[in-house]
């Protein structure tokens, strides 16, 4: 049985080591209360409830053991006291009389844990995690990805994808020391010692890695979360929490690897073409449909899940104000934060092309087309993935650099509005958090242009002889 399903609490951040079997050091203003109190019950995380599931339930460990009881009511006052009943009979009667019991719903007990592995930390986590889905895994991949590289130091294969993933989640997260940090940290740069762009891009990956397993250790958004007992195996420091990241080169990393203004001239006269002689109505839709996502990726700056989901109810194509995409809530999409919200105008030009195929797609409820249901995870394909392959290839065709070709439409209208318009302009329109993102990954240092004022001198200088 994985560590799942546990309840939240807040825990102070002074923790025994179970090792050597010392007590939880707690303020000696807190509270006592006995399992045998029903008050007990009623304190943060000492109750909860399952997915879909609006009863209360209890988990409780007795003689080396840990089990698990249906409580069947929603009402709280109710449920703790059914837990004090539940706890004195397993003290009175004992685990096995508990299971035949059939009265109380229970789950065999399980023989408590020592130690926290890589595997059931994961398990823990995503069961109270809210973090998106999407993000929740690349967080877990990280971190297997450190137990394998760093401490077991094995490759991965597809081919014995179980295998691995078996042997880095038995890891123990008490191998997690700073000195195997720093030796794997070693490794990785000195494989890239001999090419500096190299050296960069390995501190931009262990950067990556090292930020995204933190993630599973947040105090914030996981720790407070986590049950009492369990935080008690954590080891001390907590994993990941004492290394430091890599200083990283500051300068803007972004080149477009086609000019954005060359780029949107070749989408037009090829992607954008009205349909020719002796071309299908099928291919012209299938090309139609690779334009438009080149639009939305291009012109509005949309990441590739918010074109994904678009739907023509957030095209305000004809609005007092000025024709925009209005990127907000709606049964199937949520931004990753409110700073992806907003309002993103559109060049006239650009709401003329999609009022166009608009009187086309009448009845459809997204801009792009697909038979395919939505997901509401993240974790699956996209909707529209046979769209997004099919002008990712296009993209690369035309000499697209960028690992992720699509991606790489919405930096270079970045780029390009910062060069043109500046850094804030920059920022509105690709919805960062913070000018200080855009000025790291579009500025351009180098630029050469001048502010223009030496005309304001030009009366103070010396008349030519």
């Amino acid at each position: 049985m994985h560590l799942c399903n546990i309840g939240f609490r807040n825990f102070p951040e002074t923790l025994s080591d179970m090792n050597q079997k010392t007590a939880i050091r707690l303020p000696s203003k807190v509270v006592r209360y006995s399992k045998t109190d029903s008050r007990y019950w009623g304190q943060p995380g000492r109750l909860f409830t399952q997915h879909g599931n609006t009863d209360y339930c209890c988990r409780f460990s007795h003689n080396g053991k840990r089990g698990f009881f249906d409580l069947n009511t929603a009402d709280k006052a109710i449920a703790q006291k059914r837990a004090v009943d539940r706890y004195k009979y397993v003290v009175h009667h004992g685990w096995e009389a508990a299971l035949k019991n059939p009265e109380l719903r229970t789950q065999a007990p399980q023989n408590t844990p020592t130690e926290l592995t890589v595997g059931s930390w994961i398990a823990t986590v995503r069961s109270i995690s809210h973090v998106r889905p999407l993000s929740l895994r690349s967080y877990e991949q990280a971190l297997r990805r450190l137990a394998a590289e760093a401490i077991l130091k094995i490759d991965h294969s597809p081919k014995e994808h179980a295998k691995w993933q078996t042997a880095v989640e038995a890891v123990a997260l008490t191998r997690f020391t700073g000195d195997v940090l720093a030796k794997w940290t070693k490794r990785r740069m000195d494989s890239a010692k001999h090419d500096i762009l190299q050296a960069e891009k390995e501190k931009h990956t262990i950067n990556h890695i090292l930020r995204s397993a933190k993630s599973l250790f947040s105090k914030k958004k996981v720790l407070k979360h986590i049950a009492g007992d369990v935080l008690t195996l954590l080891p001390s420091p907590f994993p990941l929490s004492e290394f430091q990241l890599l200083q990283e080169d500051g300068s803007p990393r972004f080149k477009p690897s086609i000019q954005p203004e060359n780029l949107l001239q070749m989408a037009h006269g090829e992607l954008g073409e009205p349909q020719k002689e002796g071309e299908s109505d099928e291919s012209f839709s299938f090309r139609e449909q690779q334009w438009i996502a080149f639009i939305l990726s291009f012109c509005a700056a949309l990441r590739r899940r918010e074109g994904d989901l678009l739907q023509w109810s957030q095209m305000r194509l004809d609005a007092p104000e000025g024709p925009h995409v209005a990127l907000e809530k709606t049964k199937v999409f949520k931004a990753k934060n409110k700073a992806h919200e907003g309002t993103i105008p559109l060049d006239q030009e650009v709401a003329k092309i999609l009022t166009a195929y608009k009187e086309s797609a009448t009845g459809e409820t997204f801009v792009l087309r697909s038979d395919k249901e939505v997901d509401m995870t993240g974790l699956k394909r996209p909707r529209c993935d046979r769209t997004w392959k099919a002008l990712t290839k296009w993209l690369k065709s035309k000499g697209e650099a960028d690992p992720k070709p699509v991606h790489a439409l919405r930096k270079s209208i970045g780029a390009l509005m910062t060069n043109k318009f500046g850094i804030h302009a920059a920022q509105r329109l690709l919805r960062h958090t913070s000018p200080t993102i855009t000025s790291k990954f579009y500025s351009d240092r180098t630029a050469t242009k001048l502010p223009g004022i030496g005309s304001l001198l030009a009366s103070r200088l010396p008349k030519a002889s």
